[in-house]
């Protein structure tokens, strides 16, 4: 299945737990802000317990496209100018990261990093 179908179907779901809860609540007297306040703790309990398959989907469509070769080109040219300009060269190693890789990975944070980082700039 498609991701933004996980995505539609979990967040339907969703909603249609807290709608029918806000309903029973509703017909059974309770004040509408009281309601939609315990009907949301039952759809989050409901949708916690019941709703693990379609949950986890969603955090596995997250997931591929966070490691997916999907990179903004235009992103990474304004970052590249605007470290020129400060006169900080990215080194081959942070450029060259693999998507999903943090900072830390592959040995000491470069320091002017350090420093803007220290010091607000960043």
């Amino acid at each position: 299945m498609r991701s933004s179908r996980q995505w539609i179907l979990y967040s339907l779901l969703r909603i249609g737990v807290f709608a029918a809860a806000m309903g029973v609540l509703v017909l059974l007297g309770a004040r509408p802000w009281l309601a939609a306040i315990i009907a949301a703790v039952i759809g989050l309990c409901i949708s916690y317990l019941f709703l693990s398959r379609q949950r986890e989907a969603v955090v596995a469509s997250i997931d591929d496209y966070r490691r997916s070769k999907h990179v903004d080109a235009d992103a990474e040219a304004e970052n590249d100018a605007l470290d020129a300009e400060a006169g900080y060269a990215r080194p081959a190693a942070i450029a060259t990261r693999p998507p999903g890789a943090s900072e830390g990975e592959g040995g000491a944070e470069p320091q002017p990093e350090r420093q803007r980082r220290e010091t607000g700039q960043l």
